[in-house]
Parts: structure tokens; sequence; C-alpha cells
């Protein structure tokens, strides 16, 4: 295993993307110094709706910088990771959560280039007046009882942590299939005794009342966001990927530059959620971005291409990047639920399919125009 670990660290490395125009020479100005192309480009985004992942795509295609870099996006939108990743054929770079993003690998033999975000606000409900609300910490109160969440996501990651905390498995309880927002109309319908839920749709239950008994903040759940591009597009339009990641991790760093900034970031969460459909006040709007931990560049970069070796634990002697370490804890827990096995975990280290190629393409594109990464 340790000769598999250590080969899925060959990182590829391709050259810097050749950009056709150059602004110096033609005295155009684009907000964070990259080079357009003369030619307009089309990217195909595979958007999670509701959640931070994918907003800084919505941001910067709002804000004008990837219009400045002769690019644009078509949107592809979906509120669930594995029906994104089944989809795949309609787009070339996505976002998604840690279930998606298994299943994307495993499944269709997708690619994470990226980690996009940490999902903290997975959070688990109930109503006012359920036992578990008085006392999380009594068995007696979990079992028999109903719960109503995405199965396969993060959301049965998060269940599962808080019932092992109190010495049960998810047998003990009921748990019923359903996307984030009919889970939540269910729920508020009476449907179910517990709600597992993320982002906009927690803060919604939140504000309706619902009482939080855990979340993944709490439970100390690993659950990273990840880009990811498929086998065609990295082979067709690998150079538009690659300024694809620089735009979304530079407009990370715009987010967070100020609370102008941030604000702004947050109107344009509300109002994607609006257009989808998907219930979201100002002030959710808000708490979501003040939440959002999206990678400025430089981090990103390294989380991607830096490998460290474990001392303990699991890799004891191997070196892994930041990225695989995160991703790996998050399988292991689907793997012990009989949801992946560890052969899935093999194909994904075999394959390479936590791809640092445009990261590292990235970080010489900055090089090369002269720009720094922070």
């Amino acid at each position: 295993m340790a000769i598999i670990f250590c080969g899925m660290l060959v990182l590829a490395c391709a050259s810097a993307p050749a950009f056709a125009a150059d602004p110096a020479a033609s005295g155009a100005k684009t907000t964070f110094g990259l080079k357009p192309y003369e030619k307009k480009q089309v990217l195909r985004v595979g958007f999670f709706a509701g959640s931070p992942l994918s907003i800084p795509f919505y941001i910067a295609d709002k804000e004008g910088f990837f219009k400045e870099l002769n690019i644009e996006l078509k949107y592809e939108t979906f509120t669930n990771g594995p029906a994104m990743m089944e989809a795949n054929a309609n787009w070339d770079i996505g976002g998604c959560g840690l279930g998606g993003m298994l299943a994307g690998m495993v499944g269709y033999n997708l690619r994470v280039i990226g980690i996009s975000d940490y999902e903290k606000n997975l959070a688990l409900f109930v109503r006012p007046d359920s036992p578990l609300a008085k006392d999380a910490k009594n068995p007696d109160n979990w079992k028999g009882t109903t719960w109503l969440y995405p199965l396969g996501t993060t959301a049965q990651a998060t269940l599962v942590a808080a019932l092992k905390n109190v010495g049960l498995g998810l047998s003990d309880v009921k748990s019923v299939n359903m996307d984030v927002a009919s889970a939540l109309t269910g729920f508020t319908g009476k449907q179910g005794d517990g709600l597992g839920v993320w982002n906009a749709i927690a803060f919604t239950a939140d504000d309706k009342g619902f009482v939080r008994i855990a979340d993944a903040r709490s439970l100390d759940v690993m659950a990273p966001c990840a880009t990811l591009a498929t086998e065609q597009s990295l082979k067709e339009k690998k150079e538009l990927l690659t300024t694809a990641y620089l735009v979304f991790h530079l407009t990370c760093q715009w987010i967070k530059a100020n609370d102008a900034n941030l604000k702004k970031a947050a109107h344009y969460f509300q109002e994607n959620c609006e257009e989808e459909g998907i219930a979201c006040t100002p002030t959710i709007a808000q708490r979501v971005m003040e939440w959002f931990a999206g990678q400025p560049l430089k981090q990103a970069i390294d989380t991607m291409t830096v490998a460290t070796t474990d001392t303990s634990g699991l890799y004891t002697g191997i070196p892994l990047t930041q990225a695989q370490r995160e991703i790996f804890s998050g399988m292991d827990f689907f793997i012990s639920q009989n949801k992946y096995s560890a052969q899935d975990k093999e194909k994904i280290i075999k394959e390479h399919l936590i791809d640092p190629a445009i990261a590292e393409a990235a970080k010489q594109v900055m090089q090369a125009q002269g720009l720094a990464a922070q």
C-alpha cells in the first residue's frame, strides 16, 4: 500500500497556458492581472445551488472577472452532488461536497482538481418538544427516531458522528432520503423526528425555531468540498480550466478582502438562491458567507501540491498532500459504513484521481505572468 500511495504523488506538471492577448501591449486591464483570451471561451459549470462552495464562480461572473478575460460561463445547476456527478457529460468543471466527489471519482473517473470549501454548517435539528432537544446525550432519546436528509452525503456523516457519540449507529434510527430543501419542507410539515441539512437551509431551520442539537463543527466532522473536472475537459480545455481555477481562488481572496466585498458576496448568494427557488434572506446569506472557507490562491495550490509525511495514524510514513489527507479521512467514514470499499480508495490512488496538475499549472501561470499568489 505504501508503494501505491507514493506513486500517487508523481505530479503532472503542465506548461503554463499560452494566453493570446498581452494586456501590457494592448493597454487592457483585468482585475487580477490575468491575460485575457483573444477568442471567446465557453466554460460549462456544474453549479451547486444553495451552497457557497460554487458561489465564487457566480460572483466572478457577476463582477465581470470572467467577461474581462473573454470567458463565458454556462451553468448546469444541481442541489445534489451525486446527481451532478451522474450528469457529468453536461459540464466541464463542477463543485460538490464529499459525498458527491467520492461518487464522481469512484463511479465516473472524475478528477478532483482543487478544494473549494469546508462544510461546517452541516447541522442536525429536532423540534423544541423533542426529547432530544432536552437531552441529546441520552441514547434512548435517539433510538427509533426518523431522520430526513440526503443519504450518501456529509449530512449522513454528521448524523452517524452524533449517533456514535452516544454509542449508537445508523441502524438504530430510520433514514428517509430527501434533498435538503424537501427535507426542510417535510420536517416543517411534521414529517420525521429529525432533520439533517446544510448551509442556507440549515440557517433557515434555525430561524424557524428548530433546535440545532449538533453540527459538523461541534462533532469535528471533516467535510471538504471539491472542484472536479471531467477527463474530456482536462484533455480539451486544460488551459481554460487553469484560468477558471485561478479566478475561483482569487475571487475567494476578493470575498474576504474587506467587509464591503463580503457584503456584496452575500447579496450575490441571496440573488442566486432566489433564482434557483431556494429560501434565503439577507441575514442568512450574510451568515453563509461568513462561514465560507474558500481558500486563497496560494493556500489552495499548496493544499493540492505540497506533500508531508504522517508521523502517526493510518498513513504513518506515507507522504500525502493536505487534499489527500482530508478526502481520505472523510472516505474512511464512508468505508466504515460500507458505502465504499478499500478497493475504491486504491482506485483513487492508482488512477491519480486527486490530481494536482491544474494547481501546478496555475502556479506556473502566476510565475510566468509575474503575479504574486497570496
